[in-house]
């Protein structure tokens, strides 16, 4: 690049040294004339010299020609991989950034299953209280319902001890109270058959009240 530039620099040298030189020839020229013949009008500074247009065109064409053989293609590249490099750039960024909706939405999608997991447990460890809240009232229940059965059953016992021992008791006393009034003497077996009698004759009464 820094030789492209010496090259347009040197250039503009020759063709500032060309215009100079033209110039001071021009100058020269007219100088001459001037002591030559002092009634002759001097030059026209507006009027156009074709030799000067001619060599300041010739200068800039060869310009334009150096500056598309040397300084264009290296600036064509340069401009090629500038705009590459945006382009990678862009792309690039344009990756990146799908990359974090990629990642962020699979963090939102792991979020969301911890959540719903959460959901889950806390529902699951619910049904589990309300199943162990309802067996231990069914427990409960049963046990009452148990230890009722074997208080009724302990009271009917009591109950059916009890009036077997009045039924004895009232036979006997029966028995003693029939034998003072007959002061008739009754041997042991005629006496256990009599009780035997009365106890079943008053079981049966009790039978029926009930």
């Amino acid at each position: 690049m820094r030789g492209i530039v010496w090259v347009m620099l040197s250039t503009l040298a020759l063709l500032l040294a060309g215009s100079n030189h033209a110039n001071a020839e021009a100058a020269h020229g007219s100088h001459d004339l001037g002591h030559g013949n002092a009634g002759a009008s001097l030059e026209d500074p507006s009027e156009i010299r074709g030799d000067l247009a001619i060599y300041t065109f010739a200068v800039f064409v060869l310009l334009l020609v150096i500056l598309g053989t040397l300084a264009w293609p290296k600036i064509s590249v340069a401009l090629t991989e500038r705009e590459k490099r945006i382009e990678d750039n862009i792309a690039s960024a344009e990756a990146k950034s799908e990359e974090a909706k990629r990642l962020l939405a699979q963090y939102e999608a792991k979020l969301a299953s911890a959540a719903a997991e959460v959901r889950a447990m806390l529902e699951e460890a619910r049904k589990d209280a309300e199943a162990t809240k309802e067996q231990i009232i069914a427990e409960a229940r049963a046990g009452a319902q148990a230890e009722r059965d074997r208080a009724v059953r302990d009271i009917d016992l009591a109950a059916d001890h009890a009036m077997k021992n009045i039924a004895e008791t009232s036979a006997n006393l029966a028995v003693d109270l029939a034998g003072k009034v007959i002061r008739e003497s009754i041997n042991p077996a005629k006496q256990q058959e009599l009780v035997r009698v009365a106890l079943q004759k008053l079981q049966a009464s009790n039978v029926s009240n009930n």
